[in-house]
């Protein structure tokens, strides 16, 4: 592990000699009777803090006060005070010069004693192992902690009594014991080395690389990049990434979208060769569940144990390239839960942000406090959209110090972008009224098209498209009756499976999984950034600029027809919910791409976009923009850094009504109740339906959701896996 770090040689040393002590004394507390006692079947839990006994052993041995401290706190944050709270250490139990007496310290302090003898034996061999060879003569006892220790226990003295410098380390070396522990408890996986993306994958770049992506192959520091859905932006990332990497530099790849992360997860296993899953990692908010669907084999429980064992990894310091959502690494900078793991893999790593036009304003403003405290620390970032407004690009810049130079696309004056540049891959047709008012003629224009992607704003939009289509005299025509859903609110196992249906159109004709895409693909904005595919054409509800050029992407996305494809653009929004997207910014966008000349061009789509966002963030936006931007604990990040703490950051980071929650529809409840008796966990979770929290309101309202079930319960529902949840 100590050998992965992105630190000079002399730091290493130090940082693996105070490592090894931990890890000597971490378990000591373990000998205690009554924790021993608890290993047994049956037995209740021993109910006190272990590693509270083995920061007293380790004080008592002289060690440093940073060691005591990342040993007394890798299970538990610092306890606020007298009061008892879930995850903090039970401030009664420290063994403070008066607490000594207590008669709970005492009970647990006999405890431990009553198993010296072979605990003294045991650590012998520890440290013989380690080669930890002063503490090997070491008598073992405990003593109370020290004066120095009480102020790092205290949440409001830490700032006054020790500099930044010394809390970092504190931070760095809990973070690792932590990390240390994690991987030790997951069998016998082992971290491997960091590799050289530029030495080990030497021919990463397409056999015919663009100008844009050789701009971005020598291209020495942060670089906002911006080229067409299709082009081959990733190649132009990870060429980037090669030459970006510092020594035992990380790569994260951070997308909006859990499908986007789940095929390029796929991807870059397949780029970096990485049959046995031990280089690149998936980390988003259902990993588990991602992995267990791509795991093949009949033994449900031992897939189950291989999904959660990657999982549990992929958060510690062990795959040294990770794709995430962006909220993953700010779960990190805003110090959430093990946020000290950044402290040793932030610096000298690479960081791709893709599609940042789906950032929202305060997701955008996190983004940026969070890119000036990775520059900071020697790391490298690219931003990477296919629609970026000038706005956005000058904004960056400035809140990073970029030059521009650091601002990359395609040029006229190189033969293959010009190609890029000059290809006209659409043509949009407005249609007056909405999609359910068109309905006929997505089934008649469905007939002369080999695929049809239809985009709808709503779920409940989407599925009323979808079942009055499979109505329609024209789609009964069609010789496989081929119309296919997908929108978010499936389960997890349904999704999937569409998801990869979809997705066997990619695989070359010839091979026996292959599968054309569906006649008719009926989806919400779940397809912008999430799936590789490419229909002939294409209809829309009116939409922000930027979603409508990601929906586009989705059609002709090569340009290989012959001729633009036909993209058409309803006028009206079919349902009056305004939270998506808002009817003046709709209205806006429509009327700007409606105006330009068809079929269109790359730049024309540009400079609509600029026209649509020509004055940046203004109002609530522009409010939430500077919130996240300024956020108090990353601005002031060396001055408000307590170790041993962390913070909610789903609270800071997520507002309430962008929220989601997972529920059991009721017609799925005796098949989730029998997967959980089977005790196949993640395949029951995988039953559950992901709904807003808007949504959840108006349910509890009607009485449709039972709160007092785990999980939440919708009730007077249907659910198929073809339309999803209907409520």
């Amino acid at each position: 592990m100590v050998a992965n770090l992105p630190f000079e040689a002399a730091k290493k040393r130090r940082i693996s000699k105070d490592l090894d002590l931990c890890i000597a004394f971490h378990d000591l507390g373990k000998a205690a009777t009554g924790f021993q006692a608890s290993l047994e079947k049956h037995t209740p839990r021993w109910g006190h803090r272990h590693e509270i006994l083995s920061a007293a052993a380790a004080s008592a041995a002289g060690v440093k006060d940073s060691i005591v401290f990342a040993v007394l706190t890798h299970h538990k944050t610092l306890p606020p005070g007298l009061i008892a709270i879930t995850g903090c250490l039970p401030n009664g139990e420290l063994p403070y010069l008066d607490h000594v007496s207590n008669w709970l310290w005492q009970d647990i302090a006999k405890e431990w004693y009553a198993n010296l003898e072979p605990l003294s034996e045991e650590f012998r061999m520890i440290c013989e192992y380690l080669g930890t060879d002063d503490m090997l003569d070491k008598k073992l006892s405990l003593s109370p902690l020290s004066d120095n220790i009480f102020h790092w226990l205290q949440r409001d003295e830490q700032t006054k009594y020790f500099d930044y410098k010394q809390r970092e380390y504190v931070s760095l070396l809990r973070g690792l014991m932590m990390s240390a522990d994690h991987i030790a408890s997951a069998s016998n996986y082992m971290p491997m080395p960091i590799l050289s993306l530029r030495k080990t994958f030497p021919n990463l770049a397409p056999p015919q690389p663009y100008g844009f992506q050789v701009a971005a192959s020598k291209h020495n520091g942060n670089l906002i990049l911006r080229a067409p859905t299709g082009s081959g932006k990733t190649d132009a990332a990870l060429l980037w990434a090669q030459l970006n990497q510092q020594h035992n530099g990380r790569l994260f790849y951070a997308l909006p979208t859990t499908a986007s992360i789940n095929a390029m997860y796929l991807r870059l296993k397949y780029c970096f060769y990485d049959t046995d899953s031990r280089l690149v990692g998936l980390l988003h908010s259902r990993t588990v569940s991602s992995l267990y669907s791509m795991f093949e084999g009949d033994d449900a429980l031992a897939n189950q144990r291989r999904a959660r064992t990657i999982s549990s990894l992929v958060r510690e310091m062990y795959f040294p390239i990770r794709v995430c959502t962006p909220h993953q690494i700010l779960r990190y900078t805003l110090q959430g839960k093990g946020w000290e793991a950044m402290l040793s893999e932030f610096p000298h790593s690479v960081f791709v942000f893709d599609e940042i036009h789906a950032y929202n304003p305060k997701l955008m403003g996190l983004t940026m406090a969070t890119a000036k405290y990775l520059i900071q620390h020697k790391a490298r970032v690219l931003f990477l959209t296919a629609t970026l407004p000038t706005f956005l690009r000058k904004l960056i810049e400035l809140e990073l110090n970029l030059k521009p130079d650091d601002f990359i696309v395609p040029s006229y004056a190189n033969a293959s972008d010009k190609q890029i540049l000059e290809q006209k891959r659409h043509t949009i047709k407005p249609l007056d009224g909405n999609v359910i008012n068109n309905i006929q003629i997505i089934a008649r224009e469905a007939t002369t098209a080999e695929s049809t992607l239809v985009v709808c704003n709503h779920v409940d939009t989407a599925q009323e498209v979808y079942k009055q289509l499979k109505n329609q005299k024209e789609y009964k025509q069609l010789e496989d009756h081929s119309v296919v859903l997908l929108h978010s609110r499936f389960t997890r196992h349904d999704r999937n499976n569409i998801e990869d249906a979809l997705m066997c159109s990619k695989r070359p004709k010839d091979d026996p999984s292959h599968k054309p895409l569906p006649k008719i693909l009926v989806a919400t904005q779940v397809i912008e950034v999430s799936l590789d595919l490419d229909f002939k054409q294409g209809f829309t509800e009116p939409a922000p600029i930027e979603s409508i050029v990601q929906r586009m992407g989705r059609i002709n996305r090569r340009a290989e027809q012959p001729q633009p494809a036909r993209v058409y653009l309803f006028r009206e929004q079919y349902s009056d919910d305004e939270n998506v997207y808002k009817k003046a910014l709709r209205d806006k966008s429509l009327m700007i791409i409606t105006g330009l000349d068809m079929p269109l061009s790359e730049d024309e789509l540009n400079d609509a976009a600029d026209e649509v966002y020509g004055n940046g963030y203004t109002g609530k936006d522009l409010d939430q923009f500077t919130e996240g931007r300024d956020y108090t604990p990353l601005k002031e990040f060396k001055r408000s850094l307590i170790a041993g703490t962390s913070e909610n950051w789903v609270d800071v980071l997520i507002e309430k009504n962008e929220g989601t929650a997972d529920v059991l529809p009721e017609p799925l409840a005796a098949a989730y109740k029998s997967l959980k008796e089977q005790k196949l966990t993640i395949a029951a979770n995988d039953l559950l339906v992901p709904i807003g929290l808007w949504m959840k309101s108006d349910l509890e309202k009607h009485g449709r959701l039972d709160t007092e079930q785990d999980p939440w319960l919708v009730k007077d529902c249907l659910y198929s896996k073809e339309i999803g949840l209907e409520v």
